[in-house]
C-alpha cells in the first residue's frame, strides 16, 4: 500500500496549547509527560501536539527551533501577534519546504475561504473544503485521493488558528461566519512581504525592489485575509512607520523609478519576529 501523504492539520493543536509547550520548553525539555500533567491531557493526544510543532517547525527534538524561539519571545512581548505568526508560517512554509503538505493545505483553505469574501462554516462548508484541498492535491502532486491524508479534523486544525487571528476573520453571528478583515497588524504583512522575498519565483535579495503587482497585491491580501482596500492601508502605514529610507527603517512602497508599483525589505524579517 502507497503510503499516504500527510496533508492533516493537527486537530489538537491549539494557540493554547502552543502557548504552554512555549512555556515548558523555557523551563526545560518539554516531554510529552510534561505537556499531559499540565493541561491535563492524554499521553496520546500530548504526543500528538508535541510532533505537529516539530512537523510545522516550533520544535527541534525537544526544544526550540529558531523560529520557536521568535515565537517564545513573540509571546512574552506581544502575545496577541502569536497566532498571526503561526498563521503566516502555516500559509508559507511549502514555498521553500514542499513536502510541507499540511502547508499546502493550510493555504488552500485560506485561499478559498478569501475568495468568497463571506461564508458560512457548518458541517456542510467543513466537508466541502476537505474536497478542496483534496482535489487541489492531486492536481498538484498528481497522486490519487486514498494517498491524501485529509479529513473534517485536518480542516478544524486549520480553523484553530483562523479563529485567533485578530482583527478576526472568523465571528459568531446566527452560526461561524468567515469574513475578509479589514486590516490586519502591520506585523503580520511584514512577515508576508519577508515570505515573498524567498518565494521559489521571485526570490531576491533584501534591498532589492520587488514589483507590486496585482498578482503579488492578491497575494499579499490572501496571507493576511483582508480586503484589497485594506490591505492597501496597511501597506501605507506600514511604510510611515518603517520607511527605509530613515536609519532604523527597513521597508518602503513607490512607483517612482520607471519600475511600476514596488516594495522594498532592506533586511529579514520573518514570522514571529517581534
Amino acid at each position: 500500500m502507497a503510503k499516504r501523504l500527510p496533508f492533516h492539520i493537527q486537530h489538537n493543536t491549539t494557540p493554547v496549547y502552543l502557548q504552554k509547550v512555549l512555556s515548558l520548553v523555557t523551563e526545560g525539555d518539554c516531554t510529552v509527560e510534561k505537556l499531559s500533567s499540565s493541561q491535563r491531557l492524554a499521553k496520546d493526544t500530548a504526543g500528538k501536539i508535541l510532533r505537529f510543532l516539530r512537523q510545522i517547525g516550533v520544535l527541534d527534538g525537544w526544544r526550540l527551533s529558531e523560529f520557536g524561539e521568535r515565537l517564545r519571545q513573540l509571546g512574552q512581548t506581544h502575545p496577541d501577534l502569536l497566532a498571526e505568526a503561526v498563521h503566516v508560517h502555516l500559509y508559507t512554509l511549502h514555498w521553500t519546504q514542499p513536502d510541507a503538505y499540511f502547508s499546502f493545505a493550510y493555504a488552500t483553505i485560506c485561499d478559498w475561504l478569501w475568495e468568497r469574501g463571506e461564508w458560512k462554516l457548518d458541517g456542510r462548508s467543513v466537508s466541502q473544503l476537505v474536497s478542496v484541498v483534496v482535489d487541489a492535491a492531486e492536481q498538484l502532486y498528481k497522486v490519487d485521493a486514498s494517498q491524501i491524508a485529509f479529513s473534517t479534523n485536518s480542516v478544524r486544525g486549520a480553523l484553530n488558528w483562523l479563529r485567533a487571528l485578530n482583527p478576526p476573520v472568523l465571528t459568531r453571528s446566527g452560526g461561524e461566519i468567515f469574513k475578509q478583515r479589514p486590516t490586519c497588524p502591520v506585523q503580520t504583512l511584514l512577515w508576508a512581504v519577508d515570505a515573498l522575498y524567498h518565494h521559489p519565483d521571485w526570490q531576491r535579495n533584501y534591498g532589492v525592489r520587488m514589483q507590486l503587482d496585482d498578482e503579488r497585491l492578491t497575494l499579499l491580501s490572501k496571507i493576511c485575509m483582508t480586503t484589497l482596500d485594506g490591505l492597501e492601508k496597511v501597506l501605507e502605514m506600514a511604510g510611515r512607520v518603517h520607511d527605509y529610507r530613515r536609519p532604523e527603517g527597513f521597508f518602503g512602497i513607490g512607483t517612482e523609478g520607471g519600475f511600476g508599483r514596488w516594495l522594498i525589505l532592506t533586511k529579514p524579517f520573518p514570522a514571529g519576529n517581534p
